[in-house]
């Protein structure tokens, strides 16, 4: 049975401590860090399944986003990164993800919960496993996928899809329905459901581009609008 490595960067050896100790009773290769150079060094040596982030280093507030963001340019889509910090703000949740995080986690750092988020994206990376997230292509092509989705709401302007499947902001998004069918959507804004368990996706509607499909939304919302007494 091949073990798992996980690899820290904390600018606190007492957390990086912690870290180890919890994660090696799970069975689980812990390498920590407490410096960039030596973590992007031990990036490429170890190989790591995983990548625990710590969101501010020293005097740098927010300096995990350029973290994670280097991992991605040169490392690629396929290392999974979760991000530490004390901050829960949904902004500095909703940048983390589109930054290429894969979850977030808040300190101080709970065992069972740590766990639990560990196991499931590791065992996702298993054979007989589809794990929610698709690596694209880095260069200049296109590529396309189908990903699962739900319309949660609609209006006018906006229609939000739930998806268990991180989709960055900017993507172009082809909904497969009986309305939308042939018409192409930007994704405006990705936030992180933790009672789905998935991610809302907020797409905008263009007057220009889908004025043709304005009179099936309204015809839908009229549909769906809660009858009063």
């Amino acid at each position: 049975m091949t073990t798992n490595t996980i690899l820290t960067i904390d600018d606190d050896k007492d957390i990086n401590s912690l870290i180890s100790v919890m994660l090696k009773k799970h069975g689980m290769n812990v390498v920590t860090c407490s410096d960039i150079k030596d973590f992007f060094q031990k990036v490429v040596e170890v190989k790591p399944n995983l990548c625990l982030v710590d969101l501010n280093l020293g005097d740098y507030e927010g300096f995990g986003f350029g973290i994670i963001s280097s991992i991605r340019k040169k490392i690629g889509n396929d290392m999974i990164i979760i991000v530490m910090s004390r901050r829960s703000s949904r902004a500095d949740i909703n940048r983390a993800l589109e930054a290429g995080a894969n979850d977030y986690i808040q300190k101080p750092l709970d065992e069972n919960i740590l766990v639990s988020k560990l196991n499931v994206f590791l065992n996702t990376k298993s054979s007989d496993t589809k794990f929610p997230q698709r690596a694209v292509p880095s260069d200049t092509g296109e590529c396309y996928f189908e990903v699962p989705m739900n319309i949660t709401s609609l209006n006018e302007n906006q229609i939000f899809l739930y998806s268990s499947s991180y989709i960055a902001k900017g993507s172009l998004v082809s909904l497969h329905s009986e309305f939308f069918k042939g018409y192409k959507f930007g994704v405006q804004s990705v936030t992180l459901d933790r009672e789905l368990g998935g991610y809302i996706l907020e797409i905008h509607i263009n007057n220009n581009d889908h004025q043709h499909i304005l009179p099936e939304i309204r015809r839908l919302m009229l549909l769906s609008s809660p009858i009063e007494d």
